[in-house]
């Protein structure tokens, strides 16, 4: 037989020998390892991902306080603020794959990203100043907490669907659900020196006051059920749910964002 010069050193045989244990591990080990991705959240730590911008989004640190270009494939963090200038939009995944997307002229801060996907559970929340945003919420987390919007005289509280928030200038606001349901009820904002309820108020003259009274449930929170709306006036009035239909609500917006979803 004829030597075509293969035969290797002792030390080439013991490398040799590695890489094919190595190989064989890698095999061994890769389903495994394949089949816990599914499982493992690709985001970590309070922040979410940047998977779509059209136009210009500037984006606030809480640290800093400056301004800088919000990109594709960045993150935003917990206490950040973000901006849609005119003709932009942008989207965010959660690390629950949840989508939260935002149209043009949107003022809006991420104030919580909290997970724990040992526990199943989540706390994410996000202030929305001005503008509109549409949320496709995975059911996949315990009851305990979900994902929370907050506008200057609303809370919308959900734990898996689709809906979209919009926020006037004059602080009015609408919310409309696509599929499951969610909870709106008036903020716990802390009143400010002299309102109500603060603990440093103004002593006024003598006056009558009314006699104790029953605050029910009703009055603070308003259940809003698939393809319901409700409405809450600038001094934090809400509506009662009303039933909507796609062809009333199919807009630009609306639209864009139907499609997105089907790409989810």
């Amino acid at each position: 037989m004829k030597d075509y010069g293969l035969t290797m050193a002792p030390s080439d045989n013991r490398r040799f020998a590695g890489i094919i244990l190595s190989v064989l591990l890698l095999l061994v080990f890769c389903p495994a390892i394949l089949a816990q991705e599914s499982f493992v959240f690709p985001i970590e730590g309070e922040r979410a991902r940047v998977t779509f911008v059209q136009g210009v989004v500037k984006r606030q640190t809480e640290a800093e306080g400056t301004w800088c270009a919000l990109t594709l494939g960045t993150f935003v963090r917990a206490g950040e603020r973000i901006m849609t200038m005119k003709s932009a939009r942008l989207e965010l995944q959660l690390p629950d794959r949840s989508i939260i997307r935002f149209d043009e002229e949107s003022d809006v801060r991420l104030t919580k990203a909290g997970y724990n996907s040992g526990e199943a559970k989540r706390d994410v929340r996000f202030a929305l100043m001005l503008g509109k945003t549409w949320a496709n919420i995975q059911e996949v987390f315990g009851s305990e907490k979900g994902v929370q919007v907050e506008t200057d005289n609303a809370v919308v509280g959900v734990r898996g669907t689709i809906f979209r928030i919009n926020v006037a200038t004059d602080r009015s606001s609408i919310v409309r659900v696509y599929s499951g349901s969610v909870a709106v009820r008036r903020p716990h904002r802390v009143p400010a020196p002299g309102e109500e309820g603060s603990e440093v108020q103004r002593i006024p003259g003598p006056t009558r006051v009314d006699g104790p009274h029953r605050v029910t449930m009703e009055e603070w929170v308003r259940i809003v059920k698939a393809m319901q709306q409700i409405t809450v006036s600038p001094e934090g009035i809400p509506s009662t749910p009303r039933k909507f239909t796609m062809e009333e609500d199919l807009n630009d917006w609306v639209q864009w964002n139907l499609e997105r979803d089907r790409l989810i």
